[in-house]
């Protein structure tokens, strides 16, 4: 009862602006002795200060000791650590980004990597120059199947990680405690909050990128499942699919509609004969797809509306098992834009149900590019003591 009460106050502080300790009272019907105490407690923390004498009420007295927010005694890390490029972003105990470093993901071993990226996150730190703020929480964010239990990173395809215990080494290096979520989980999070999502309660996004993933959001409140890895919707076989995944499998939805499978069917359609500028080309991936695609060139458009109606056929397995409010489509392939969502929206239509489909809205990405590694720091934000929204289950 007594964090309840700690997270109640901490929560009217951070939201309240300048605010006394009567106020406090009153708004959460806490007795004024347990405001004081847990108030003092939060001053000698450095999270909470006072910033001096209020107005006197109208029927006289002392004016009130006003409070503020300290939102630079903490500090979190959230990295995102993607198939090509790693992201690391420290924020203050608000959630405010104030360092940002990047590098390509390092391809050595998973303890190696996982050392850069802890140096990295420290040199970020270092050059804040906040000395007296503290590490409160890490937020480890990868491409693949991760125990958010345990903090083990199960299988990442496309990093060739497999049952890394990414939890203990990073808070080995960084002295913190540590989360890890898969990517499609924490950029749902992050749309929901601060994008697309606007804090609908129950929501899904697909993440579609150089892999295939979703995050479940009910109630405002991530879905994990029993092992912590729900959402690997990518990894569900479509029949008559015999691609290999790099998971292992054969089929995976994955490899018909990603990043690698646009490329692939290009590829597959010039060895047939197909006409397209990229043929001109040594080598390209999905964005040079797209901007031939957006010049008229038919084939890549069309190879750009397959993966698009593989990707509504998610949609509609997301729809129908969790009848959201909204899908938020997100992942580098949610730039390609009407190319991508019009037949997804389509594939929708054909393929959900009726009754769950109805009022749905589909729409892409607001954060782009940013919503995995803002995920990341919310979720930091989330497991430490000063972050009051409950969006992840612990």
């Amino acid at each position: 009862m007594r964090e309840v009460n700690r997270s109640l106050v901490l929560a009217l502080v951070k939201e309240g602006g300048r605010v006394s300790r009567a106020s406090i009272a009153r708004s959460t019907t806490l007795a004024k002795p347990t405001v004081s105490a847990i108030v003092d407690e939060l001053i000698t923390e450095g999270l909470v200060r006072e910033v001096g004498p209020g107005s006197t009420a109208v029927s006289g007295g002392r004016p009130p000791i006003l409070l503020e927010f300290n939102a630079r005694s903490q500090l979190v890390v959230g990295a995102h650590i993607g198939a090509r490029r790693t992201t690391i972003a420290i924020g203050d105990a608000a959630g405010e980004e104030i360092a940002r470093r990047e590098l390509p993901t390092p391809r050595d071993d998973p303890g190696a990597a996982l050392r850069l990226v802890a140096a990295e996150a420290r040199a970020a730190i270092a050059g804040v120059a906040l000395p007296a703020a503290k590490l409160a929480a890490v937020g480890a964010v990868l491409p693949g199947l991760t125990d958010f239990h345990t903090g083990v990173c199960l299988l990442a395809p496309n990093l060739g990680w497999r049952d890394v215990p990414v939890r203990d080494l990073l808070a080995a290096e960084l002295g913190a405690p540590v989360y890890v979520h898969n990517a499609g989980q924490a950029a749902a999070v992050a749309e929901n909050l601060e994008g697309a999502g606007e804090r609908v309660g129950d929501m899904a996004l697909l993440y579609t990128g150089t892999g295939l993933s979703a995050g479940v959001l009910t109630d405002g409140r991530i879905f994990h499942g029993v092992g912590g890895t729900a959402g690997e919707i990518g990894h569900n076989a479509v029949p008559g699919n015999e691609e290999p995944c790099n998971c292992g499998n054969f089929g995976c939805l994955e490899t018909v509609a990603s990043g690698p499978a646009i490329v692939r069917a290009v590829h597959r359609a010039l060895a047939e004969g197909g006409a397209s500028s990229l043929a001109a080309l040594e080598s390209f991936d999905a964005r040079d797809v797209t901007a031939a695609a957006r010049a008229g060139d038919a084939l890549a458009a069309e190879v750009i509306a397959g993966v698009g109606t593989h990707l509504g056929l998610a949609a509609s397995w997301l729809i129908n098992a969790y009848n959201p409010a909204l899908v938020v489509v997100g992942g580098g392939l949610a730039a390609i834009g009407d190319l991508l969502l019009d037949p997804l929206r389509a594939a929708v239509a054909r393929h959900a149900l009726a009754p769950a489909r109805r009022g749905v809205e589909i729409r892409p990405s607001r954060l782009g590019p940013d919503a995995e590694v803002r995920g990341a720091v919310l979720l930091a934000l989330q497991h430490s003591e000063t972050y009051y929204r409950v969006v992840f289950r612990a």
